[in-house]
């Protein structure tokens, strides 16, 4: 007998225009950030790009097909794992740099980097809470939970898009902790909130912040 592809239900998926748009303008701020602080060939991004949105394509021609929904969320996963590494280590090249002031690059220079490094921070965890949480919902015990989920005013098949987990890593981001229409269910969403707000903190507070008094 041949087997049968496994799916899921049509009400399960969504367009995947929002991430692939996300993960096309976390690239490109990658690509801005200065050789020193990239840390890795030029090259290894291009990979990494071309891997996330080929998969995110797959899923988009074929958005039922669980076996493709799997492969793009161990790709998304692997791709932020990779790419968070490289934002730290880039991240302690960049405060090294500053304190022994052998960086070799204006002040307006830090603060584009430390603002690329932040805004990539926030696109690659929406990515991740994402796929973490909502790529596949009938798989797992939710990380998150929205408010919107239990509004009598919201429908009762509503589920938590693309843009609900980029709003979310944007207040993790500004306010260091999840905005009050969500909050975290799991161990290991509340670690990956505090390793987004470590990764803020540090950025905003301790890079710019440096970078801004070198100005005068």
């Amino acid at each position: 007998m041949k087997p049968t592809m496994q799916t899921v239900g049509p009400s399960k998926t969504e367009p995947r225009w929002p991430a692939i748009v996300t993960l096309i303008l976390a690239f490109g701020l990658i690509q801005l950030l200065p050789s020193r602080y990239l840390i890795v060939g030029p090259w290894i991004p291009w990979v990494l790009f071309g891997a996330g949105i080929g998969t995110m394509l797959a899923v988009a021609l074929a958005p039922t097909s669980l076996l493709w929904l799997r492969i793009e969320r161990v790709t998304i996963i692997g791709l932020f794992i990779i790419v968070c590494t490289l934002i730290i280590l880039g991240i302690v090249r960049l405060v090294a740099d500053i304190l022994a002031s052998k960086h070799g690059y204006g002040s307006l220079t830090l603060l584009e980097t430390a603002a690329e490094i932040w805004t990539v921070n926030i696109l690659i965890f929406a990515l991740l809470y994402w796929q973490v949480d909502g790529s596949m919902p009938e798989t797992h015990r939710a990380d998150f939970r929205f408010a919107d989920k239990d509004d009598a005013e919201t429908s009762p098949d509503w589920e938590p898009r693309f843009v609900d987990y980029l709003f979310l890593a944007f207040a993790a981001s500004t306010s260091f902790t999840p905005p009050e229409y969500s909050r975290p269910l799991s161990h290991r969403a509340k670690l990956m909130l505090m390793l987004q707000a470590t990764i803020s903190l540090t950025t905003l507070f301790l890079i710019a912040s440096r970078a801004i008094s070198t100005l005068s």
